[in-house]
């Protein structure tokens, strides 16, 4: 099977600075060392546990790669090619994704009965595949090393979706802290986490992303979603959010939220979050996940 193609190493041109010409030769090494080592030693796939000679163990992430390099130290080439993006036609308020490939963007019937707190929602890609496996093991299985590529595709998703990047604070949407116990982690917020710094190097016209972690806190536990319809998801999640620490004192007030979460079904969780936000001032929340159901 034929290794993923990756970004080679740029050469050394003569008469560079120093500085400059030693950091492309360290950078070069360490790239020749890193294919070494995955070619003697081959990482097995996360999604199917078949060894694959994929990026190095050491590799980071690069940045705006796309799912095929980012999930490529985790996950061999036959399971990647399973990602489907999110893409046109699709609801532009809940960004259904429509099966029809034909045609133009256009609400779908149930925004049209009834629309959604949030103004718009956008995903990542399709929930299906390695996609789905790499959350599933992300939230269930503790692989939280998926969280920074996984993280780094929804960034690069955010940065292209428009007005959502205009978004004033990034809140990711909580855990109870009865279920964070058992889990250790929030996968919503690990998603979000290294954003501030990606922003940053980003040089996104100068503004640095702002993650308020605390601006939604779950007040009661609920069950599991799973295997429910969106009637018993409301019910299930009815009062379960209020607002946070980070909400106090009206520091949300007119503000434009983003609301992230690993996965849309059918948006009971983000339509409760959105709300309890936009009645604590928020002038307009717009929603964010990784994967989305059709």
């Amino acid at each position: 099977m034929a290794a993923p193609a990756v970004d080679r190493p740029e050469p050394v041109v003569a008469g560079e600075n120093s500085s400059r010409a030693v950091n492309r030769v360290v950078r070069a090494g360490a790239w020749v060392a890193n294919r070494l080592l995955a070619a003697v030693f081959p990482g097995r796939c996360l999604s199917c546990g078949v060894p694959y000679a994929g990026i190095g163990p050491n590799s980071p992430p690069p940045a705006a790669a796309g799912f095929d390099l980012l999930l490529g130290r985790f996950l061999c080439p036959a399971c990647r090619r399973s990602f489907r993006p999110v893409a046109s036609p699709l609801c532009p308020r809940c960004g259904l994704m429509f099966t029809s490939r034909v045609g133009g963007d256009h609400l779908c019937g149930r925004c049209i009965r009834r629309p959604p707190a949030f103004t718009a929602a956008r995903a990542a890609g399709v929930y299906e595949g390695a996609l789905m496996q790499a959350i599933h093991l992300l939230k269930y299985g503790g692989k939280i090393q998926l969280a920074r590529p996984l993280g780094r595709l929804l960034f690069d998703t955010f940065r292209d979706c428009g007005a959502m990047a205009a978004a004033d604070l990034v809140v990711p949407v909580p855990l109870h802290r009865r279920r964070f116990r058992e889990r250790g982690f929030n996968q919503a917020y690990l998603l979000v986490r290294e954003w501030p710094n990606w922003s940053r190097l980003a040089g996104a016209d100068g503004r640095s992303v702002t993650v308020a972690r605390k601006a939604l806190v779950r007040r009661r536990p609920t069950v599991p979603q799973t295997g429910l319809g969106r009637r018993q998801r409301q019910i299930n999640l009815k009062n379960a959010f209020a607002p946070g620490p980070d909400a106090a004192g009206g520091r949300i007030l007119g503000r434009r939220v983003l609301l992230v979460d690993d996965v849309f079904t059918t948006g009971a969780t983000v339509e409760a979050c959105a709300t309890v936000l936009l009645d604590a001032g928020a002038q307009v929340v717009t929603v964010l996940t990784v994967a989305r159901t059709l």
